[in-house]
Protein backbone atom coordinates (compact mmCIF):
# COMPACT_ATOMS: atom_id res chain seq x y z
CA UNK A 1 0.00 0.00 0.00
CA UNK A 2 0.86 3.35 -0.67
CA UNK A 3 2.25 6.02 2.00
CA UNK A 4 1.25 9.68 2.48
CA UNK A 5 -0.96 9.64 -0.50
CA UNK A 6 -3.09 6.13 0.43
CA UNK A 7 -5.46 6.68 3.20
CA UNK A 8 -7.53 4.50 5.86
CA UNK A 9 -13.06 3.36 4.84
CA UNK A 10 -13.18 -0.80 3.90
CA UNK A 11 -13.65 -4.12 5.25
CA UNK A 12 -13.62 -6.89 2.31
CA UNK A 13 -10.92 -7.68 1.98
CA UNK A 14 -8.76 -9.11 4.79
CA UNK A 15 -7.64 -12.55 5.41
CA UNK A 16 -7.56 -14.33 8.39
CA UNK A 17 -4.46 -14.66 9.12
CA UNK A 18 -3.93 -11.16 8.00
CA UNK A 19 -6.74 -10.37 10.05
CA UNK A 20 -6.85 -12.55 12.61
CA UNK A 21 -6.68 -9.51 15.56
CA UNK A 22 -9.24 -7.55 13.36
CA UNK A 23 -12.57 -7.07 15.02
CA UNK A 24 -14.28 -6.32 11.98
CA UNK A 25 -12.75 -10.03 10.42
CA UNK A 26 -16.50 -11.39 10.14
CA UNK A 27 -17.70 -8.34 8.42
CA UNK A 28 -14.84 -8.54 5.81
CA UNK A 29 -14.53 -12.18 4.94
CA UNK A 30 -17.16 -14.72 3.48
CA UNK A 31 -17.64 -18.25 6.27
CA UNK A 32 -16.38 -21.12 4.75
CA UNK A 33 -13.15 -20.12 2.71
CA UNK A 34 -10.66 -22.51 2.10
CA UNK A 35 -7.10 -22.74 2.11
CA UNK A 36 -6.34 -21.63 -0.74
CA UNK A 37 -9.22 -18.87 -1.28
CA UNK A 38 -7.73 -17.67 1.67
CA UNK A 39 -4.18 -17.92 0.36
CA UNK A 40 -5.34 -16.10 -2.74
CA UNK A 41 -6.99 -12.74 -0.74
CA UNK A 42 -3.42 -13.22 0.94
CA UNK A 43 -1.92 -12.09 -2.30
CA UNK A 44 -4.90 -9.74 -2.90
CA UNK A 45 -4.91 -7.66 0.13
CA UNK A 46 -2.18 -4.63 0.10
CA UNK A 47 -0.77 -4.93 3.94
CA UNK A 48 -2.13 -2.71 6.28
CA UNK A 49 -1.63 1.36 6.18
CA UNK A 50 -1.76 3.67 9.35
CA UNK A 51 -2.51 7.01 8.37
CA UNK A 52 -2.12 9.88 10.77
CA UNK A 53 -4.65 13.06 11.19
CA UNK A 54 -5.21 15.25 8.03
CA UNK A 55 -3.31 12.68 6.46
CA UNK A 56 -4.24 12.05 2.78
CA UNK A 57 -5.80 8.33 1.29
CA UNK A 58 -5.54 10.09 -2.17
CA UNK A 59 -5.68 13.46 -3.48
CA UNK A 60 -8.27 14.57 -6.52
CA UNK A 61 -5.89 14.30 -9.56
CA UNK A 62 -4.54 10.60 -8.24
CA UNK A 63 -4.27 7.53 -9.96
CA UNK A 64 -7.52 5.34 -8.90
CA UNK A 65 -6.16 2.26 -8.03
CA UNK A 66 -7.33 0.75 -4.89
CA UNK A 67 -10.43 0.67 -3.07
CA UNK A 68 -10.03 0.92 0.53
CA UNK A 69 -11.57 -0.59 4.35
CA UNK A 70 -11.23 1.27 7.33
CA UNK A 71 -10.47 -0.97 9.94
CA UNK A 72 -9.76 1.67 12.41
CA UNK A 73 -10.41 5.23 13.02
CA UNK A 74 -12.59 7.83 10.54
CA UNK A 75 -12.10 9.84 7.01
CA UNK A 76 -14.06 12.36 5.15
CA UNK A 77 -14.05 12.52 1.86
CA UNK A 78 -14.51 16.09 0.33
CA UNK A 79 -13.70 18.29 -2.88
CA UNK A 80 -12.41 21.80 -3.83
CA UNK A 81 -14.79 23.65 -5.40
CA UNK A 82 -13.93 26.28 -8.09
CA UNK A 83 -13.17 29.38 -5.49
CA UNK A 84 -11.44 27.03 -3.49
CA UNK A 85 -13.70 26.12 -1.05
CA UNK A 86 -14.26 22.59 0.62
CA UNK A 87 -17.23 20.90 0.40
CA UNK A 88 -17.32 17.40 2.45
CA UNK A 89 -19.13 14.89 0.59
CA UNK A 90 -18.41 11.79 3.05
CA UNK A 91 -17.75 10.72 6.07
CA UNK A 92 -16.42 6.93 6.53
CA UNK A 93 -16.09 4.46 9.50
CA UNK A 94 -14.60 1.52 10.38
CA UNK A 95 -16.34 -1.47 8.66
CA UNK A 96 -16.61 0.77 5.54
CA UNK A 97 -15.16 1.04 2.35
CA UNK A 98 -14.16 4.55 0.49
CA UNK A 99 -12.76 5.38 -2.72
CA UNK A 100 -15.03 3.29 -4.92
CA UNK A 101 -15.06 6.03 -7.36
CA UNK A 102 -12.03 3.87 -8.63
CA UNK A 103 -14.61 1.28 -10.20
CA UNK A 104 -16.07 4.31 -12.62
CA UNK A 105 -12.64 6.15 -13.35
CA UNK A 106 -9.06 5.77 -13.82
CA UNK A 107 -8.60 9.33 -11.80
CA UNK A 108 -9.42 10.41 -8.36
CA UNK A 109 -12.01 13.17 -8.76
CA UNK A 110 -11.80 13.95 -4.84
CA UNK A 111 -9.97 14.03 -1.67
CA UNK A 112 -10.14 11.59 1.27
CA UNK A 113 -8.52 12.44 4.43
CA UNK A 114 -7.97 10.91 8.09
CA UNK A 115 -9.78 12.46 10.62
CA UNK A 116 -7.83 10.79 13.34
CA UNK A 117 -5.23 8.22 13.43
CA UNK A 118 -6.61 5.53 11.62
CA UNK A 119 -6.02 2.12 9.51
CA UNK A 120 -7.21 0.69 6.48
CA UNK A 121 -6.57 -2.39 4.00
CA UNK A 122 -6.14 -1.68 0.42
CA UNK A 123 -8.10 -3.76 -2.15
CA UNK A 124 -6.56 -3.05 -5.44
CA UNK A 125 -9.11 -2.66 -8.32
CA UNK A 126 -7.36 -4.79 -11.25
CA UNK A 127 -7.37 -7.64 -9.64
CA UNK A 128 -10.82 -7.42 -8.37
CA UNK A 129 -12.49 -9.02 -10.87
CA UNK A 130 -10.01 -11.55 -10.95
CA UNK A 131 -10.59 -13.01 -7.62
CA UNK A 132 -14.17 -12.20 -7.93
CA UNK A 133 -14.02 -15.21 -10.57
CA UNK A 134 -11.66 -17.01 -8.73
CA UNK A 135 -14.10 -17.36 -5.82
CA UNK A 136 -17.59 -16.30 -6.23
CA UNK A 137 -17.90 -15.63 -2.45
CA UNK A 138 -15.65 -12.64 -2.71
CA UNK A 139 -17.50 -11.66 -5.21
CA UNK A 140 -20.78 -11.86 -3.52
CA UNK A 141 -18.99 -10.58 -0.69
CA UNK A 142 -17.94 -7.03 -2.33
CA UNK A 143 -21.67 -6.65 -3.90
CA UNK A 144 -22.93 -6.73 -1.19
CA UNK A 145 -20.93 -4.47 0.54
CA UNK A 146 -21.06 -1.77 -2.21
CA UNK A 147 -24.84 -2.37 -2.15
CA UNK A 148 -24.42 -0.89 1.54
CA UNK A 149 -21.94 2.23 0.84
CA UNK A 150 -24.70 3.11 -1.78
CA UNK A 151 -27.73 2.73 0.13
CA UNK A 152 -26.03 4.54 3.62
CA UNK A 153 -24.52 7.57 0.61
CA UNK A 154 -28.33 7.70 -0.07
CA UNK A 155 -29.59 8.11 3.49
CA UNK A 156 -26.83 10.49 4.02
CA UNK A 157 -27.93 12.80 1.18
CA UNK A 158 -31.33 12.69 3.45
CA UNK A 159 -29.61 14.89 6.17
CA UNK A 160 -29.31 17.69 3.47
CA UNK A 161 -33.44 17.46 3.18
CA UNK A 162 -35.16 20.56 4.08
CA UNK A 163 -35.34 19.74 7.67
CA UNK A 164 -34.64 22.17 10.52
CA UNK A 165 -31.29 22.59 11.69
CA UNK A 166 -31.81 20.59 14.72
CA UNK A 167 -33.21 17.87 12.60
CA UNK A 168 -30.04 17.77 10.57
CA UNK A 169 -27.76 17.09 13.56
CA UNK A 170 -29.94 14.60 15.26
CA UNK A 171 -29.84 12.79 12.19
CA UNK A 172 -26.48 12.89 11.82
CA UNK A 173 -26.14 11.33 15.48
CA UNK A 174 -28.75 8.44 14.84
CA UNK A 175 -26.99 7.59 11.93
CA UNK A 176 -23.53 7.79 13.09
CA UNK A 177 -24.66 5.54 16.32
CA UNK A 178 -26.42 3.51 13.57
CA UNK A 179 -23.17 2.77 11.91
CA UNK A 180 -21.13 1.91 14.66
CA UNK A 181 -23.98 -0.34 15.50
CA UNK A 182 -23.24 -2.34 12.63
CA UNK A 183 -19.97 -3.21 12.88
CA UNK A 184 -20.42 -3.68 16.93
CA UNK A 185 -18.61 -0.82 17.97
CA UNK A 186 -19.62 1.33 21.16
CA UNK A 187 -22.86 3.23 20.70
CA UNK A 188 -23.21 4.78 23.98
CA UNK A 189 -20.18 6.59 24.56
CA UNK A 190 -17.30 7.05 21.99
CA UNK A 191 -15.13 9.32 20.35
CA UNK A 192 -16.17 11.37 17.43
CA UNK A 193 -13.57 12.76 15.21
CA UNK A 194 -15.22 15.11 13.14
CA UNK A 195 -14.85 18.34 14.17
CA UNK A 196 -18.26 21.04 14.26
CA UNK A 197 -16.66 22.99 11.46
CA UNK A 198 -17.00 19.57 9.36
CA UNK A 199 -20.31 18.77 10.61
CA UNK A 200 -21.58 22.24 10.02
CA UNK A 201 -20.12 22.02 6.16
CA UNK A 202 -21.25 18.33 5.76
CA UNK A 203 -24.65 19.41 6.62
CA UNK A 204 -25.01 22.61 4.83
CA UNK A 205 -25.31 24.67 8.02
CA UNK A 206 -23.38 27.21 9.94
CA UNK A 207 -21.34 26.34 12.72
CA UNK A 208 -22.57 28.30 15.51
CA UNK A 209 -26.21 26.78 14.43
CA UNK A 210 -24.76 23.45 14.80
CA UNK A 211 -23.50 24.49 18.05
CA UNK A 212 -26.89 25.63 18.92
CA UNK A 213 -28.21 22.65 18.23
CA UNK A 214 -26.02 20.66 20.48
CA UNK A 215 -26.79 23.22 22.96
CA UNK A 216 -30.50 22.24 22.73
CA UNK A 217 -29.95 18.51 22.57
CA UNK A 218 -27.80 18.60 25.94
CA UNK A 219 -30.55 21.09 27.48
CA UNK A 220 -33.06 18.52 26.57
CA UNK A 221 -30.92 15.68 28.30
CA UNK A 222 -30.59 13.71 24.98
CA UNK A 223 -26.64 13.76 24.68
CA UNK A 224 -23.79 14.83 26.54
CA UNK A 225 -21.07 16.32 24.20
CA UNK A 226 -17.65 17.64 24.24
CA UNK A 227 -15.48 18.25 21.07
CA UNK A 228 -14.00 14.57 20.92
CA UNK A 229 -16.49 12.78 23.05
CA UNK A 230 -20.01 11.91 22.42
CA UNK A 231 -22.83 10.01 24.90
CA UNK A 232 -26.19 9.19 24.34
CA UNK A 233 -28.26 9.74 27.35
CA UNK A 234 -31.47 8.50 25.80
CA UNK A 235 -31.06 6.82 22.24
CA UNK A 236 -35.54 6.64 22.58
CA UNK A 237 -35.82 10.60 23.02
CA UNK A 238 -33.26 10.72 20.00
CA UNK A 239 -34.89 8.79 17.76
CA UNK A 240 -38.20 10.20 19.07
CA UNK A 241 -37.20 13.78 17.72
CA UNK A 242 -36.14 12.90 14.12
CA UNK A 243 -39.04 11.54 13.71
CA UNK A 244 -41.31 14.37 15.49
CA UNK A 245 -39.01 17.28 13.82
Amino acid sequence: MSTATSPQIIELGAMRRICSGCSLRELCLPAGLDSEAISALDEFVQKKQDLHVQELAYRAGDIASNIYAVRLGSFKSYRLRENGDVQIVGIHLPGELFGLDALASEQRQIYTEALEKSNVCALPVADLERLSRQIPAIGRQMMRLMARELNSSYEEHELLANDTALTRVAKFIWRYVQRRKQVGLQTRQFDIAISRQDLANYLGLQVETVSRAFRELRDRKVITASRSKLEILDHAALQALIRSE
